[in-house]
């Protein structure tokens, strides 16, 4: 399972894409809203885990953007 982690602290997200790899799952990071939409929309991840309060763009800007443009992939926000 791929999962994207979309988090600007990037400490926290360097740790929980650990933990989620350290759990057998492939996971990466994407430190502002641009370039987790970028990522998301790239059809790579089965999974979305996306903070609200992200520079650039913010999360719902994010979900509500995957949504228009048709990616159905999960997100925990």
């Amino acid at each position: 399972m791929n999962i994207l982690v979309v988090e600007d602290e990037r400490n926290l997200a360097d740790a929980i894409v650990r933990i989620l790899t350290d759990a057998s799952y492939n996971a990466d990071a994407a430190y502002d809203g641009r370039s987790g939409l970028r990522a998301a929309l790239s059809g790579s991840y089965d999974a979305v885990v996306l903070d609200v309060m992200l520079p650039g763009m913010d999360g719902n800007a994010v979900a509500h953007e995957m949504r228009r443009q048709g990616v159905s992939t999960p997100v925990l926000m």
